[in-house]
């Protein structure tokens, strides 16, 4: 059966540090806990059969860590492709800034439609539908070049939250929403000519 894993980096922040909103010019590494719920991904993709075949991580060292702990923890030493439609977006004027300076800036409702429905805030550069076409390609190509194989993207969380366009109505189990959390993996199966979610934003 062909799958797609769909894993979001790990911990960019560490405990003492309040977290901002990094984007595609902000390429910082995994801190300490990062480091570890790569590991943790790696421990759960060879307990569970999902080792993949062939992965993919956006340019940005976060992304690119990720999947060398993974795949090294997993036991799996494969070549690692670079994908920079995978890259995480620009959040303009907010890059790099704290949530409650976002807030001050744009206001909470502008910053929650983001989170929940994916409305691009004012001065952010990023094309949902330029993004979608990015999933559905590498689906595709998932389907021709790796029928019955598993693929893997890491990639971030801007990012991640379009993937559910390969799937009927977009639906996600549960109603769950499309936000995914650092060290996270999601699984689609392609069934019966269609993309199914196994599971979605699960943590080891």
């Amino acid at each position: 059966m062909t799958k797609l894993l769909i894993i979001r980096h790990g911990n960019t922040f560490g405990p003492d540090e309040e977290p901002r909103r990094v984007g595609c010019r902000t390429d910082i590494p995994l801190v300490t806990s990062g480091i570890e719920q790569a590991k943790a991904l790696g421990g759960y993709i060879k307990d569970h059969d999902l080792i993949p075949d062939y992965i993919c991580a956006s340019e940005l060292q976060r992304a690119q860590e990720t999947a060398c702990i993974m795949m090294c923890t997993a036991g799996r030493h494969v070549d690692i492709a670079t994908n920079k439609n995978f890259n995480e977006i620009d959040h303009g004027p907010d890059e790099n800034k704290t949530e409650f300076e976002i807030v001050e800036r744009l206001g909470q409702e502008a910053l929650d439609d983001w989170n929940e429905f994916g409305v691009v805030p004012e001065g952010w550069k990023a094309c949902p539908r330029t993004i979608q076409n990015a999933w559905i390609e590498f689906a595709e190509d998932c389907l021709q070049q790796r029928e019955g194989k598993i693929s893997c993207i890491v990639s971030s969380g801007g990012i991640i939250r379009f993937a559910p366009i390969l799937l009927q109505d977009n639906y996600l189990p549960e109603s769950q929403p499309a936000k995914a959390k650092t060290g996270s993996l999601s699984v689609f199966s392609y069934v019966n000519g269609q993309w199914q979610c196994d599971h979605w934003n699960r943590r080891p």
